[in-house]
């Protein structure tokens, strides 16, 4: 079977002059492949590439928007069409769990360089580059106090980083407006967006003109566990992909349905998009 894949780069919007008059060499060498999930165009990315488009695009200064997907978000994907249309004209969705790995290779074979990139495995590389660009940051997140508790913690291990302005994702601690005034303000590079799925991808759509950051990056429940309101899963269940059982074990009343029901209806429909692709 031919696998379904296509540039990023003819995606997103032309990049600016400097980075598109390189070569073809120069190029082809930041081009990511990206396959079919369910409908959704999901880039065969790893961390290090993550970070390094991050990097491309803040010099850019060009609007970019990063969504991630996992089992959960495709789910909820295949029954909200806005939020299924929203994901699809990202500038980029990368694999957020283990479960898109998996279909990924079941789909499409593992000739890709596809890797599960959950926030609390990149958030510290993140931190560390931020650190040494200069790089300045708002953190809209988590409940009351938990970007504010965030950005407490991250200074402690980066001193230098410039997390510019926090705000809890329900805008108990500043309104809406004052929130888009403040990243008006301060003029961040990144703007991080955690509000659960799909609520932060549609906000971030609804508002992207408003926010004039190069890139914004829409995290889940990343502060949660920065802040130390989460337990992070332990390192040997990780590796064995059972950070699903984890988050079910520590929060069985809130996950119950998601991994329960929609662990297995995960995996029907992507049985079925490999039987009809073979039709």
């Amino acid at each position: 079977m031919q696998t379904e894949t296509n540039s990023i780069i003819g995606q997103l919007p032309p990049p600016t002059q400097p980075y598109w008059s390189e070569d073809q060499r120069l190029r082809a060498r930041w081009a990511l492949n990206v396959v079919s999930i369910l409908g959704v165009q999901t880039a065969c990315a790893n961390v290090p590439k993550i970070l390094r488009l991050v990097k491309l695009w803040v010099n850019q200064r060009q609007k970019r928007t990063i969504f991630y997907v996992n089992a959960h978000c495709l789910n909820v994907a295949n029954s909200d069409a806005a939020y299924f249309t929203i994901l699809n004209q990202a500038s980029l969705v990368y694999a957020d769990g283990i479960g898109i790995i998996w279909a990924n290779r079941f789909l499409h074979g593992a000739q890709s360089e596809m890797a599960k990139a959950t926030g609390a495995d990149w958030i510290e590389q993140f931190c560390t580059l931020a650190e040494m660009q200069k790089w300045r940051i708002y953190i809209l997140a988590g409940r009351y106090g938990v970007a504010a508790e965030a950005r407490r913690k991250l200074l402690q291990k980066w001193p230098s980083l410039q997390v510019v302005g926090v705000c809890d994702g329900f805008f108990l601690e500043k309104s809406e407006v004052q929130v888009l005034q403040e990243i008006q303000a301060t003029a961040p590079h990144v703007v991080f967006v955690g509000m659960g799925t799909p609520r932060q991808e549609k906000w971030l759509t609804a508002r992207r003109e408003q926010i004039p950051a190069p890139v914004c990056w829409a995290v889940g429940a990343l502060f949660d566990y920065v802040a130390g309101i989460e337990p992070r899963v332990p390192y040997w269940m990780n590796m064995l992909a059972l950070e699903w059982f984890w988050r079910l074990l520590v929060d069985p009343k809130g996950k119950w349905r998601r991994y329960l029901i929609g662990n297995p209806l995960f995996v029907y429909r992507i049985i079925r998009q490999k039987w009809f692709s073979k039709s």
